[in-house]
């Protein structure tokens, strides 16, 4: 063998035996806090870069708010961090009832569907989103909502959270809601992957697990369209569902199924951004594990950032651990969290 190739083979191999530290594993996990008194711990945790970001809820705003989250910025820029640019400030700003900070979109997604010019209601709602984002220095919204509701009154329905049971009219809604808004700087999130229109007024994936008992093709045809629409409008992050969908995989719920994340999701559709999840304590997963261990089945399937909505720090702390321990102990691959990180590099840098 030629000196080269061996230096080349040693090196392969020295680097796939690295362990990963918490700072390498902090960037897949957003973390989540209770109230208005604004830990100064998530300060420390990011000067050490052993944060990913932040999700933020109704009750954690007031008008302390945008400082703490710009120091939070300081800290971690301060940190010498390998994964550059701004931590993820996300939030739920979808319009109409579901808003977590003040301001817009002042219409809910129903009623932007029922606009007669669509792609003018969605590119102001995403321009009414995004201002109110960033006036709290929030770089990344959890929305829009891509569901395609079948029913009146249905689960996504009833709050107005769907923009039509027509998924063509869906895809021009969200596709001008995201240009609009990461036209603007704020990162959009399609969701929920490939979608829980079809869940009944009491199938709440936030509490319970949910089945969806659609067929492979209905699925494709109806719930993933929009989806299509969203990737070629170039949306930054979507998040699957925790719903289990036995058409293509009866085991696993999307959001921790490599079929539909991999095989659909990235493969099917092509899609090559960040996948978030849903929040990782939801009784949709009961059945399979500590928020860590879903989160380590989560990553196995495809996912990039795990969702740590709690309202906890330490949930975020303890996620970051087995994340690490996972990698390290070889039951996550190298390899495959490397890529998992290249995403979410490039989707903060691009901010």
């Amino acid at each position: 063998m030629a000196p080269f190739s061996l230096f080349l083979t040693i090196a392969n191999l020295l680097g796939s035996t690295l362990a990963i530290t918490a700072a390498d594993a902090a960037s897949h996990v957003i973390f989540s806090y209770p109230g208005t008194a604004h830990p100064a711990r998530l300060t420390t945790l990011a000067k050490k870069c052993q944060i990913g970001g932040v999700i933020i809820f109704r009750d954690n705003v007031d008008s302390k708010l945008p400082a703490y989250l710009a120091g939070l910025q300081s800290a971690y820029a301060s940190g010498g961090c390998t994964v550059k640019g701004p931590l993820l400030i996300l939030t739920d700003q979808e319009g109409g009832q579901v808003k977590r900070l003040p301001g817009g979109p002042t219409l809910s997604e129903k009623m932007i569907g029922q606009q007669s010019n669509l792609a003018a209601a969605g590119n102001t709602a995403g321009v009414q989103a995004a201002n109110a984002l960033k006036a709290y220095n929030n770089n990344g919204n959890l929305a829009p909502v891509l569901d395609v509701y079948h029913a009146e009154g249905d689960f996504e329905d009833q709050f107005e959270r769907s923009y039509s049971n027509d998924p063509a009219v869906v895809a021009a809604c969200a596709s001008a809601f995201i240009k609009a808004q990461q036209g603007l700087g704020i990162a959009a999130t399609a969701k929920h992957f490939p979608g829980l229109g079809a869940a009944s007024a009491s199938e709440n994936t936030d509490a319970r697990p949910v089945t969806i008992t659609r067929s492979l093709a209905d699925l494709r045809s109806i719930d993933e369209a929009p989806y299509a629409a969203a990737i070629q409008a170039g949306v930054k992050m979507i998040m699957p569902s925790w719903a289990l969908y036995p058409a293509l995989d009866s085991e696993y719920p999307s959001g921790i199924s490599s079929k539909w994340l991999q095989g659909e999701l990235r493969g099917r559709l092509g899609f090559e951004g960040v996948i978030i999840t849903d929040a990782i304590e939801a009784g949709g997963l009961s059945g399979f594990g500590t928020d860590s261990q879903r989160s380590v089945l989560a990553l196995r399937a495809g996912v990039d950032i795990i969702l740590a909505a709690a309202r906890d720090v330490s949930q975020g702390e303890g996620i970051v651990s087995a994340l690490v321990n996972a990698v390290n102990s070889g039951s996550l691959s190298s390899s495959a969290f490397s890529a998992s990180t290249a995403r979410i590099s490039a989707l903060r840098n691009a901010l």
